[in-house]
C-alpha cells in the first residue's frame, strides 16, 4: 500500500510526522525510514539534514555547496555518502509496519536521486510506503508509480491526517499493510 502525505513547501510535513511517528511507535506501529528536516543557519536555509527513522542518526543530506560532480536539485546539492546511506535504507528488506520517505521531489520523478530504491520499495508487496511530496508534484508522483494507487493526505487537512492515524493503527492492530 502507498500512502503519500502532500502539502506545500515547508508546510509542517516533516514536522508532522516527526511527532506521528513517536505518536505510532508508542501505539505499536514499527516506523522505518528517514525525515529531512530543513537546516537554517545564520544566512537562511542552507540545506536539509537525513535523519534515519526509528532514531537517532542524523547527517548532512543536501546542502546549498557541495563537490563537484555530486547529484543536484534545485539549489542543493546532494551529500553523496548520505544519498547512498538514504538509498540503501529504501533497500532494506527487513520487515515493518511502515516505510517512510521524506520526500519525494521533481528530481525522482525524472529518474535521479532516489529514484530505483524508491521504485523497488514502494513494489513490494505486503509492505506499506508513506511517500511525503509537496502538493504541486503529487499527480506527477502518482503517474510515475502507477499501476500503483496511492491514497494521499493533506498536510493542511485535519480530517485526512485524522483518516491517516486510522488507517495506520489499524495496520498496526492487525499486522497488515
Amino acid at each position: 500500500m502507498v500512502l503519500v502525505l502532500t502539502g506545500p513547501v515547508h508546510g509542517g510535513k516533516t514536522t508532522y510526522l516527526g511527532q506521528a511517528c513517536r505518536r505510532w511507535s508508542a501505539r505499536g506501529l514499527s516506523c522505518v525510514g528517514f525525515l529531512s528536516p530543513a537546516v537554517t543557519g545564520a544566512d537562511g536555509p542552507s540545506g536539509y539534514d537525513l535523519v534515519e527513522l526509528p532514531g537517532p542518526s542524523r547527517r548532512p543530506y543536501l546542502r546549498r555547496h557541495g563537490p563537484a560532480g555530486a547529484e543536484r536539485t534545485g539549489p542543493f546539492t546532494f551529500v553523496p555518502a548520505a544519498l547512498e546511506r538514504a538509498r540503501a535504507i529504501l533497500r532494506d528488506p527487513r520487515p515493518a509496519d511502515l516505510l517512510i520517505i521524506d520526500e519525494v521531489g521533481p528530481l525522482e520523478l525524472r529518474g535521479g536521486g532516489l529514484w530505483l530504491a524508491l521504485r523497488d520499495a514502494v513494489g513490494r508487496p505486503q509492505r506499506t510506503v508513506l511517500l511525503v511530496v509537496r502538493d504541486t508534484i503529487a499527480d506527477g508522483l502518482a503517474a510515475a508509480i502507477a499501476p500503483l494507487v496511492p491514497v494521499f493526505f493533506d498536510i493542511r487537512d485535519p480530517e485526512d491526517l485524522s483518516l491517516l492515524d486510522e488507517r495506520l493503527l489499524i495496520t498496526a492492530e492487525h499486522g497488515t499493510s
